[in-house]
């Protein structure tokens, strides 16, 4: 799943589960405009209309402010196991902005949150965020590639492992 295509989802379903709480999100950061760095991903947002604009961020797109973190970062948010702050502390949340704005996004990311940990919807795109995370941290494949075969065989070769062939 893109970052663009959770967010989307994540507040398609707020909406539908709660729209109070999506109303007052939407009160909070009126026609502010962010933009959102997950991993390698990054986009732009806002409330245009009252719906969300989900798009790719661009070099001369105009932002009131940015926030930035990975996947477990994300999921550990979600699960309680990491305040905001703390995670802003530790520098698993990257903020920037006016002042305002800034109070806004985590008012925002709060709204979220809270929905989150009492709305089945919301947990069960949390569940498929969590498990893309776990995919991307096993191993593809238990069997080795050819170049670490080839790496492997070129230190037998030096004498800096022994051959695990012949153990």
């Amino acid at each position: 799943m893109t970052v663009a295509g959770y967010v989307s989802a994540l507040i398609g379903r707020l909406g539908e589960v709660d729209p109070e709480a999506l109303g007052r999100m939407q009160k909070v950061v009126g026609r502010r405009r962010a933009r959102i760095t997950l991993d390698d991903e990054v986009i732009d947002i806002c409330f245009v209309a009252g719906h969300l604009d989900v798009a790719a961020a661009t070099a001369d797109s105009v932002v009131d402010g940015e926030g930035g973190t990975d996947r477990e970062t994300v999921i550990a948010l979600l699960d309680g196991r990491l305040e905001v702050t703390d995670a802003i502390m530790r520098g698993r949340l990257r903020v920037t902005g006016a002042a305002g704005d800034v109070i806004r996004m985590f008012h925002a990311i709060e709204i979220l949150l809270d929905a989150s940990a009492r709305t089945p919807a919301l947990q069960a795109l949390a569940a498929a965020l969590r498990m893309q995370v776990r995919e991307r941290q096993s191993p593809r494949s238990a069997a080795p590639s050819a170049a670490q075969r080839r790496e492997d065989e070129l230190l037998v070769r030096l004498g800096l492992i022994g051959d695990s062939r012949s153990e």
